[in-house]
């Protein structure tokens, strides 16, 4: 089977300080070595064997956002020592720098190009970058892939052009950065904490965004019934009921993404040293910050009693055994996730979400059918606390924006339909018992929050 150039390949990687090259004899192959190494297991590289020069521009340009001396996060240094971004973070720029690079070989295009022939728009739509953006576009279309998936492929270049001119690579940015404020007006007498101050009729949240955004209106279409599927409390007893969730671990990666509507690769990479002994604490209540989706930061809410059986598992033998294995190769047990292998390799997203088609099959024997999958915990999470909410008559505005908050959305609209889909439930008397079991220790900290939201914005 012939090899697709170019692509992705993950070495281990030295990262370290002060190089130098060791040996005397000039004539003898030379190998550079370090002062200080830094070595980093699984490190992405782009690999083109037609377009060297620019494979090598970008390795270089990944190398910069790993080590944080471009675009560092804005809480640097919590997941990666250096400064930078996760590597978690940096395998999807990698994936979105090597598609950029087919089309470049593709299309024999200089991706350097940065000057139109005039200052019309027209003419700028024939720069390698919007001439990639349509390409995107085309895929959206196509059903290839999503909007969303396009604009990060899309901002991940831009990323790069930034890098390149920072660099003087390039002489200028060929695209332009623009401002535009996102207004939303009150249709009833709520409070509208997001987007309203008090005493005002509406107020705008001003963005910085640029053109080669791609519009909302290639977004795909999905069918209604497809887009938000919660798990209904009978699957829910059904699931908990299976031989695999009496396993600690996985039974409590399903709470997780259940219960603080986590991902399934927010889940494999949650670090073990946010978990902590609660009996030290006071707290109902825990604010735990976590790298989401595309290296977003974010606070979830972590129960008590969850953050007890977090606790009971990081301490267990099982846990203190994969965590000596991941030590031996690592040297450190500081960045260990909560979660390894028996290898004592953190565990892959596919791994976590598994779970599902272990419990579908179970549960077949005793004729259930599970169509839903892991993802759907987090529709499950968010429905389910937008449903608390509301039953509590907390502010709606405050609802908008606890939610967008805990789930970490770009979008308020995305928000919106959690919402909007609570208020079409109905739940009945059993599943609103458990909603209520499920978030009571949230309550307090919420009113607080809402109360403290409503103060802050009567001073304005």
């Amino acid at each position: 089977m012939i090899e697709s150039y170019p692509k992705v390949v993950k070495k281990n990687v030295n990262l370290g300080d002060l190089p130098y090259f060791d040996g005397s004899d000039e004539h003898a192959k030379r190998r550079v070595q370090y002062h200080h190494d830094h070595w980093v297991e699984k490190f992405p590289r782009v690999l083109s064997l037609q377009r060297i020069a620019d494979a090598l521009e970008i390795n270089l340009f990944l190398e910069h956002r790993f080590k944080g001396t471009f675009m560092p996060p804005k809480r640097g240094g919590k997941r990666n020592q250096l400064g930078g971004i996760t590597l978690t973070t940096l395998n999807s720029v990698a994936n979105s720098m090597s598609l950029f690079l087919q089309w470049i070989e593709k299309h024999n295009v200089n991706w350097q190009e940065v000057y139109a022939v005039t200052d019309s728009d027209k003419a700028k739509y024939w720069l390698p970058v919007y001439r990639y953006r349509k390409h995107l576009i085309d895929r959206i279309v196509a059903g290839d892939i999503d909007r969303d998936t396009g604009n990060l492929y899309i901002n991940h270049v831009r990323h790069f052009y930034e890098w390149a001119r920072k660099q003087r690579r390039i002489d200028k940015l060929p695209f332009k950065y623009k401002t535009k404020v996102i207004k939303k007006k009150r249709k009833d007498g709520n409070i509208d904490l997001l987007f309203t101050s008090y005493g005002a009729e509406e107020k705008g949240i001003v963005v910085t965004t640029t053109d080669l955004l791609i519009p909302k209106k290639y977004r795909q279409k999905k069918a209604s019934n497809s887009e938000l599927s919660p798990y209904e409390r009978e699957e829910l007893k059904a699931l908990y009921s299976t031989h695999e969730l009496t396993k600690d671990g996985p039974r409590l990666r399903v709470d997780m993404a259940c219960h603080c509507g986590l991902r399934a690769e927010e889940i494999a990479t949650f670090p073990s040293s946010l978990v902590v002994d609660p009996s030290l604490k006071n707290n109902g209540l825990f604010y735990v910050e976590i790298v989401g989706k595309y290296g977003k930061e974010r606070t979830i809410m972590v129960s008590r009693h969850l953050m007890q059986s977090l606790w009971d598992y990081r301490k267990a033998a099982e846990h203190q055994t994969r965590l000596s294995k991941w030590q031996l190769k690592q040297g450190s047990c500081d960045e260990a996730p909560l979660f390894l292998n028996r290898s004592g390799e953190q565990m892959l997203a596919k791994s976590i979400g598994n779970v599902i088609s272990k419990v579908r099959k179970e549960l077949k024997v005793r004729g259930i059918v599970l169509k839903r999958d892991f993802h759907d915990f987090r529709s499950t999470f968010a429905t389910n606390l937008a449903g608390f909410m509301l039953e509590k008559h907390l502010p709606l505005g405050f609802i908008q924006f606890k939610l967008m908050d805990l789930m970490g959305h770009s979008n308020f609209s995305t928000t919106q339909k959690y919402i909007n889909f609570a208020r079409s439930m109905t739940f009945d008397q059993q599943m609103s018992s458990w909603v209520d079991q499920l978030f009571g220790e949230f309550l307090e900290p919420l009113q607080e929050d809402a109360l403290n939201a409503l103060g802050d914005n009567s001073s304005e």
